[in-house]
């Protein structure tokens, strides 16, 4: 597998180093840009995928879809096709999704397309209306998400495939005392998320629901452990609303999902989702989550039962969830246990990697009735233990 991916940044570059560490009968090679012009770097996802047997690849991007830097990865990506020959060429997120699969149909190699999250744009439908031609598999992240996808005629309905993301229940180390490293006295609920300061995420609505909570809990802390575009946004409504000094900006925590198991409550205030690994991980740490309901995050959550859900863009509601756990401590360890329970019995790793394994099986059989791609098969390498080496990046 050739994988393209343009957005080196949070569940995007985690998902990838997911799909690398849980398809285990497979040979990566990966396309990368070796910092995200025009946003946040994971640090930790190049060596993590190297760790864990992949060839990385550099490959100059911009998130701007109509620049040179990406007419020049195009032709870029169809050198490396001939070099690596692989038989499937795999584009995450939308850019790395475009140039992959240009450049893989335009070198006669299938092609996958795994968007992790489809934007409310309308120019980017329309882009990715016109991609759908040149996508032999299209990969939703969530059946919610490849409900949008069908609805907004994204690929065709043949070629939609849905593999749920999934996360490694073992323990990822000693938890993080998170209380402590913040200074947060221990009589005080203590409200946070891990979230990128993007649009997509709506911090700006996760800021009025924290004034919301305080005006109603006032000795309630709150933490957002991220960073991005609109940090100088979120500090500008901080100082607003006078709570520079009740929420806690953390713009990165190494192992932050040790972490979560300190939280009282999570709260995720996204506009659109693919299928968001944080939440996953607090409830998998027992902690109960808040979240918008939004594709992807429907599929994780039932309200009432494993969680709760509010309207987007609606800080009154969130505020009025967070307080009602907040007053309700056996309500919120209800929902923590159950929460768990749900992560581990239907979110799992490993069934991530069998699920895009068969999409890519399905391919090469030529099952779709299409022919076997061009070029011979490659003997796999061996590959290393996937549990051994690497820890995923932060959500």
């Amino acid at each position: 597998m050739l994988h393209v991916l343009e957005a080196l940044e949070g569940g995007t570059a985690r998902h990838l180093v997911d799909v690398v560490r849980w398809t285990e009968r497979v040979e990566h090679h990966v396309a990368l840009p070796t910092r995200r012009v025009g946003g946040l770097t994971d640090e930790c996802a190049a060596p993590a995928l190297r760790a864990l047997g992949a060839t990385v690849h550099p490959l100059a991007m911009t998130r701007t879809p109509a620049t040179g830097a990406n007419g020049r990865a195009l032709l870029e990506l169809g050198r490396l096709v001939v070099r690596v020959r692989p038989d499937v060429v795999h584009g995450h997120s939308s850019i790395g999704g475009l140039v992959a699969r240009v450049a893989g149909t335009a070198m006669r190699r299938r092609t996958v397309y795994t968007p992790n999250g489809i934007t409310d744009v309308r120019a980017g439908v329309l882009v990715e209306r016109a991609l759908g031609p040149f996508t032999d598999r299209f990969v939703a992240v969530s059946p919610s998400e490849a409900a949008r996808a069908r609805s907004l005629r994204l690929v065709r309905p043949a070629r939609l495939r849905v593999v749920p993301n999934g996360i490694d229940p073992d323990p990822r180390g000693p938890p993080i005392d998170l209380r402590e490293v913040l200074g947060v006295p221990a009589g005080s609920p203590l409200v946070g998320t891990v979230s990128r300061l993007v649009p997509q995420k709506d911090p700006l609505t996760w800021v009025a629901m924290a004034a919301h909570v305080v005006a109603a809990q006032p000795d309630t802390r709150f933490v957002i452990i991220g960073d991005g575009a609109l940090r100088p946004e979120v500090t500008a409504a901080l100082a607003a609303a006078g709570l520079g000094g009740v929420i806690h900006l953390v713009p990165h925590l190494p192992d932050a999902v040790r972490a979560l198991g300190s939280l009282d409550a999570f709260v995720l205030s996204s506009v659109f989702e693919g299928a968001p690994y944080a939440p996953m991980e607090a409830m998998l740490a027992g902690t109960p989550v808040v979240l918008t309901d939004v594709a992807g995050s429907t599929d994780l959550v039932t309200d009432d039962v494993d969680g709760r859900l509010v309207p987007p863009r609606d800080p009154t509601a969130l505020a009025g969830a967070v307080v009602e756990l907040l007053r309700r401590p056996e309500e919120a360890t209800r929902l923590g246990a159950e929460g768990r329970r749900t992560v581990v019995d239907r979110f799992s790793g490993p069934a991530m990697g069998r699920g895009m394994e068969a999409v890519y099986r399905e391919l090469l059989d030529g099952s779709d009735g299409a022919s076997t791609p061009s070029g011979p098969r490659r003997r796999r390498r061996k590959r290393p233990d996937r549990r051994a080496g690497a820890a995923s990046p932060p959500s």
